[in-house]
């Protein structure tokens, strides 16, 4: 698909600070220290790791100085200022970082400016000598962009104690990638699935989207199930129902830790929202653009804005973040490309056979698809700290994804019974090219779909002395539905002869079809088949429970512990109901009045190839008007396709963070395991042959999740990790069901169902990796899982 983009309004966005920051903003939650006493300069790098705030000095400010150390749950400009006490240093704010001077020195960039400094670890030289500064004070701005996005990304990397990839956004309301999928993929390891052209599911280490978990603030995100068709997304988050305005970064964790949600064998994949703290400071950002795809020749506008209010002392802010954008697709392309191998026992098969063909062509099917998608979203956090020691946060997000699909198609069956002799092509034992008597079968499917995503939650985080305590109350709710029904009209009927080439899988051209005695635009050509009706909705919910417990130790190598427990219930209600209406429409020819136009005049207007570029259009309307609205849909389907399934989840963990030294090398790291006790119920209709009968399934198991990740400092820029854990993914809903799903098409006879009796997905996982930062922004990483 080629598109063609252009900006409108310029790309135009502002932003206005009305209050300065302070010298180090507090962060949005304290962190737990525990940095013994000893060499400032070992100490910074440690500090760095455990707050996020990076830490720039002048190695010669660091030569022979000692600190104290510091421990407790502290915010980082109270801990920085404990780490520094008697070393004759100070600190100033920098672009997001703190910058080291002497406490009775100030630093002034106006003689002249000073050269970029050089990071060593988690500390850089900033490049001015005492002599060189004056008595003044400049503030030294950072810009925003996607080198500073990679620097903290990298940061975020280094610090972590899992294997875990980051992406930050440039700024406010610019991510890497208008799709979060999409931005995702430049993760190593991480691969996305597609959908007419937009990211729509991710894949990590090479397993499918329903052995991830994506978590939304590190709370699991309900999932908006498919509607198209019949396949269903199960667990699959839809990365195309959340704009990448209201994202501030994604953390892609590939090892698990024993305080995070169990069920990921692939990767947690953790999206991060603005909060107000955070940005510390009243802020207004907006942003209006447009693209223009080539192909579907329509301007898509994309608006978003942010508002964010501070109080004069840090200790309450709101955010509020709303995002608008719209976009139209065209997609031209053949499906339903079958092939059939030869059949020698049946009197075609050997006739084919005589011929040489031992593989056949079945049947092509030219579609033009169109769709509208409107996608609407907000963000709302707010945030209150009394004191150091207390933070109550509000987080809501809603998401709201619309979208008006309607596909043309039509299909050239290439009937080998009716192989004229002496025209077939066979090239290698394949038929590749022929004339045969055809059928067709004409299409158009229109549908609305929607998807709405709400989350709200409350957490509250409370130090006392050394503990930190923390409870966390969430609910979440996805809800997809056929907003009006899927309707099918189909047209099905003989068409005469056609020509028929098939081309190589590597060439530019298509297949050609040629009919020698028929015109698919000529309304009268079919007659008509059938509307197929469906209504289908899904409601993904869940409601969270979380408490969290941690403290600083001197136990040995042990420098913190941490417990919690977590209480989970989520339901799934997919409904569905089918009706074929064919009474007053079936095997009768009707005229141009049903039928409207069609779309486009260069369907495939860029490939090779001969074959029908337009035909008839019919008119949903128009046969819908004389559909037998009494006709009944299939009851027994109808429940044998719908289902109910729950789990209500029981975890609990302990973990403990080491701190020591091996040969003299310093070693950190985390230790935990995790239990979790599973009750499920699935419910839904078994059918006996004679009536679809109400079924109940209930299963409980439980799972013991051990997890352990450490990390070597081999050197200042050098560092290794080992992790191994256990761990499970659940089945998809979907299969859990007690469900039987018959296709519809009459032609190939298939079924999909479900097994509530099925188990979880269990692994032992082992990864090992050694990461090189050697410049500021850049790392060298090989690893191996």
């Amino acid at each position: 698909m080629t598109f063609k983009t252009w900006t409108w309004l310029g790309s135009a966005s502002a932003a206005a600070l009305m209050m300065a920051a302070p010298a180090l903003a507090a962060p949005a939650a304290n962190s737990v220290l525990a940095i013994p006493a000893g060499d400032l300069a070992s100490a910074l790098p440690a500090f760095s790791r455990a707050t996020g705030v990076q830490v720039l000095a002048d190695p010669a400010l660091l030569a022979g100085k000692r600190t104290g150390g510091v421990a407790g749950a502290l915010n980082a400009e109270t801990g920085l200022t404990q780490l520094l006490r008697g070393t004759g240093l100070t600190f100033v704010r920098s672009g997001g970082a703190a910058i080291l001077r002497p406490a009775a020195q100030k630093i002034s960039t106006a003689a002249r400016p000073a050269p970029a400094p050089r990071v060593e670890g988690a500390a850089a030289a900033v490049a001015q000598s005492p002599q060189e500064a004056e008595s003044t004070v400049e503030e030294i701005v950072v810009t925003g962009g996607f080198a500073n996005s990679l620097a903290r990304a990298l940061a975020d990397k280094r610090k972590a104690a899992n294997v875990i990839d980051a992406i930050s956004a440039e700024d406010i309301g610019k991510f890497p990638s208008n799709n979060i999928a999409e931005a995702l993929q430049r993760v190593p390891g991480v691969a996305i699935t597609r959908d007419r052209g937009e990211g729509l599911f991710v894949r990590v280490r090479g397993l499918g989207p329903n052995f991830q978990i994506v978590t939304l603030n590190g709370r699991s995100a309900a999932v908006n199930e498919n509607m198209r068709d019949s396949g269903q997304s199960g667990r699959q988050f839809r990365f195309d129902t959340l704009p990448s305005e209201l994202v501030a970064g994604v953390e892609v964790g590939k090892t698990p830790l024993a305080s995070l949600d169990e069920g990921a064998i692939g990767g947690i994949v953790n999206v991060k929202t603005f909060r107000p703290l955070d940005l510390g400071k009243t802020t207004v950002a907006a942003s209006v653009t447009a693209s223009r795809p080539e192909l579907a020749d329509q301007t898509d506008p994309r608006v978003s804005g942010l508002i964010n209010w501070v109080n004069e002392d840090k200790s309450f802010g709101a955010l509020l973040a709303l995002v608008y954008d719209q976009r139209t697709l065209r997609q031209d392309r053949i499906t339903g490309v079958g092939w059939s191998y030869v059949n020698t026992s049946t009197t075609l098969g050997k006739s084919l056979a005589a011929q040489g063909i031992t593989l056949y062509p079945t049947a092509i099917r030219p579609t033009l698809e169109r769709e509208d998608r409107e996608r609407k979203g907000l963000v709302f956090s707010a945030q209150y700290r009394p004191t150091d020691a207390t933070q109550l946060t509000f987080d809501a997000s809603y998401t709201k994804l619309d979208d008006h699909y309607d596909e043309l198609t039509y299909s050239a069956d290439q009937g080998v019974a009716t192989l004229v002799p002496g025209s077939a092509v066979v090239k290698d034992g394949v038929l590749t090219g022929g004339t045969v008597t055809s059928t067709s079968q004409i299409g158009r499917e229109v549908s609305d779909l929607a998807h709405d995503n709400l989350m709200l939650a409350l957490n509250i985080r409370q130090t006392a002395g050394e503990w930190t305590l923390s409870g966390d109350l969430a609910y979440g709710r996805a809800f997809s539905e056929t907003s009006k029904p899927i309707t099918r009209t189909r047209l099905l009927g003989p068409i005469g002869q056609t020509t028929f080439s098939m081309t190589k899988a590597d060439d530019e051209a298509v297949p050609s079809v040629k009919l020698l005695t028929a015109d698919l635009s000529n309304p009268a050509l079919l007659p008509f088949r059938r509307i197929e009706f469906r209504t289908n909705d899904s409601t993904d919910e869940e409601i969270a429970l979380q408490f969290d417990a941690e403290r600083p130790v001197s136990l040995g190598p042990v420098s913190r512990i941490a417990f919690g427990v977590k209480y989970r219930e989520r339901e799934r209600d997919y409904n569905r109901a089918d009706i074929n209406y064919t009474t007053n429409l079936t095997g009768k020819f009707f005229g141009a009045t049903y039928f409207e136009p069609f779309p486009v005049s260069d369907f495939l207007g860029d490939v090779d190839g001969t074959l029908p570029t337009t035909w008839a259009m019919p008119n949903p309307d128009a046969f819908w008007v004389l559909a037998d609205k009494t006709q009944l849909g299939r009851a027994r389907a109808d429940q044998r396709n719908s289902y109910y399934v729950s789990e209500d989840i029981a975890a609990g963990y302990a973990l403990a963070d080491i701190d020591t030294s091996v040969m003299n090398l310093p070693l950190r790291g985390e230790v935990g395991v995790r239990a979790a006790q599973t009750k499920q119920v699935s419910a839904g209709h078994a059918d006996n042959g004679r009536a679809a009968i109400p079924v109940r399934y209930v299963k409980t198991y439980s799972d013991v999740l051990p997890t352990a990740n450490f990390v070597l400092d081999l050197s200042e820029t050098l560092q290794a990790r080992f992790a191994a854990a256990k761990v499970i993914t659940r089945p998809s809903l979907a299969d859990l069901a007690p469900r039987l799903t018959l296709n519809s098409s009459g032609t190939v006879l298939t079924a999909v169902g479900g097994n509530p009796q099925l188990q979880p997905f269990e692994a032992w996982q082992y990864d090992a990796t050694l990461e090189w930062y050697f410049a500021p922004g850049s790392a060298l990483i090989a690893g191996a899982f």
